[in-house]
């Protein structure tokens, strides 16, 4: 009964699945969504931060990874007003040192003694 218990919780986590942000969505998302579909979407944002007057900013972030290290950080912006996107926008920020781009293979090679 155990063994039952658990694979329908692996399987029923599994079938769930996250939502996560990326261009796609972001571009699927259109002015004057609601706050339903926003999350229909994207899924649950990472931040949010009253701006005030009824606005409220939603963030995102999307990491693209390569080879087990960060590449390129997007953030992505809803703003919402009364329940509806009003506006959005992408902020992509590539990290500065590459090491794994850096090295040439005269240093991967040399060995000293």
């Amino acid at each position: 009964m155990k063994k039952f218990l658990f694979l329908c919780l692996i399987l029923t986590a599994c079938a769930a699945g996250s939502k996560r942000m990326d261009t796609d969505v972001f571009c699927s998302v259109d002015v004057g969504a609601s706050e339903r579909e926003l999350k229909a979407k994207a899924g649950s944002p990472y931040s949010t931060k009253n701006l005030g007057h009824g606005e409220v900013e939603y963030e995102y972030i999307e990491r693209v990874i390569v080879s087990d290290r960060t590449f390129e950080i997007r953030h992505y912006y809803f703003i919402l007003k009364n329940g509806k996107v009003t506006s959005k926008k992408v902020i992509e920020k590539q990290e500065d040192h590459h090491p794994l781009l850096e090295r040439n293979a005269y240093d991967m090679q040399t060995s000293f003694k």
